[in-house]
């Protein structure tokens, strides 16, 4: 023991001589150990402790700032037979996401068509629309981008649904936003909650009618997304220059445009819109109107559906009727021949109709009784009669 004391302290010397040693006589255990080995030996066994420790807990760190990762797929849900839910492990921007990012094939190969993309109940989830699945094995890749534009590439598989979709679609969103002002030529844009069957011709109309043909209809690419976008209606008999010459002079008042789209726009399983899109906007810089309230009713209940028509050789209006028969909006100061129309049975034919009453915007408010219509005709053609 004493033999062995003795070499220690030699050895001691020696490192303290060359510097890679500290003073340590006679300390046991651990620190006993680290005066044996050299100080650069020390250190780097320290380094590499430290390295150690930094790649185990770097998951458990807060991310860098900025965000250089992409997302990573951490989930699929298969709602119904078509619809998936994909669950990434933070935000994705929904903005861009795109029905052409994502392919989804069979174990044969053969490709599913995707048919909408949008952003899912939260912020870190995205909804896809599928053509309608099988309960098989299916392939899904695609790409999506987070919040700081990282992309992230994905390929997961998923089992397919036979489950049948029964939710019906909803309108989400319209614009113009009823009542805006200083609006010459808007586009009209109608927002569903999930993409709907863009074969179906959507029933929608204008008042004053004239601007029908103002207007050219089409889909988005997300096919959730109903437009309408203006295309300079030309007075008959008045060149497109003439008349933007003459505006540019001295703008003319047309008074208000409203637009409906009726409720029964399918989505891809068929289950259909219950309630209409309906805005109304003008070109003038402010909106000159009074605001119009009334009940619609059928044998004492209401109905539910249906529109009421102001019809004015100056300046027609209309109100969609509530789920409850109210209707409400904004028209022009005067009297008007008012009549409300509903389609109760969702064949385009109105099927119930109140007698015309002509009211004077003075009056409080307005009440109409549906009665039975012994000739049906398109809703539309009920405005300005």
């Amino acid at each position: 023991m004493r033999t062995h004391s003795r070499s220690y302290k030699r050895q001691c010397a020696k490192d303290r001589a060359v510097g890679k040693c500290e003073a340590g006589d006679g300390v046991t255990g651990l620190w006993g150990f680290v005066t044996v080995v050299s100080c650069q030996r020390f250190w780097l066994v320290l380094v590499i402790l430290f390295l150690a420790f930094f790649a185990f807990c770097a998951k458990k760190m807060l991310p860098p700032s900025p965000d250089r990762f992409p997302p990573r797929l951490e989930l699929i849900r298969t709602r119904n037979r078509v619809r998936l839910e994909l669950v990434f492990n933070e935000e994705v921007d929904p903005a861009r996401l795109l029905a052409d990012s994502f392919v989804v094939t069979g174990s044969s190969g053969q490709p599913l068509a995707v048919r909408g993309a949008a952003g899912g109940r939260r912020s870190n989830s995205v909804e896809l629309w599928t053509a309608v699945q099988e309960p098989v094995l299916y392939q899904v890749r695609g790409t999506v981008i987070d919040a700081a534009g990282n992309a992230g590439r994905f390929t997961a598989r998923f089992r397919g649904s036979n489950r049948p979709d029964t939710v019906a679609p909803r309108v989400t969103g319209i614009a113009p936003e009823p009542g805006s002002a200083g609006l010459r030529h808007p586009a009209v844009r109608v927002q569903f909650s999930e993409p709907v069957d863009t074969t179906t011709t959507p029933v929608c109309f204008f008042v004053p009618a004239n601007l029908d043909s103002a207007y050219r209809p089409s889909w988005a690419t997300d096919w959730q997304t109903f437009v309408l976008q203006d295309t300079g209606f030309k007075e008959p008999g008045v060149r497109a220059v003439e008349r933007a010459e003459a505006d540019s002079v001295q703008p003319r008042s047309v008074g208000i445009a409203y637009f409906m789209l009726m409720p029964g726009m399918p989505d891809l399983e068929g289950n259909q819109t219950r309630s209409p899109a309906f805005t109304y906007f003008t070109p003038d810089s402010v909106l000159s109107a009074v605001s119009v309230r009334g009940q619609a009713r059928w044998k004492h209940g209401a109905v539910g559906t249906g529109v009421v028509f102001f019809n004015s050789v100056e300046s027609p209006g209309l109100a969609p009727i509530l789920p409850d028969g109210s209707f409400a909006t904004m028209v022009r100061a005067g009297a008007y021949t008012v009549r409300a129309v509903a389609d109760t049975n969702a064949d385009q034919l109105a099927d119930l109709a109140s007698r015309p009453v002509v009211f004077d915007t003075r009056e409080e408010s307005l009440q109409l009784d549906f009665e039975p219509e012994m000739l049906p005709r398109p809703v539309k053609e009920y405005r300005e009669e």
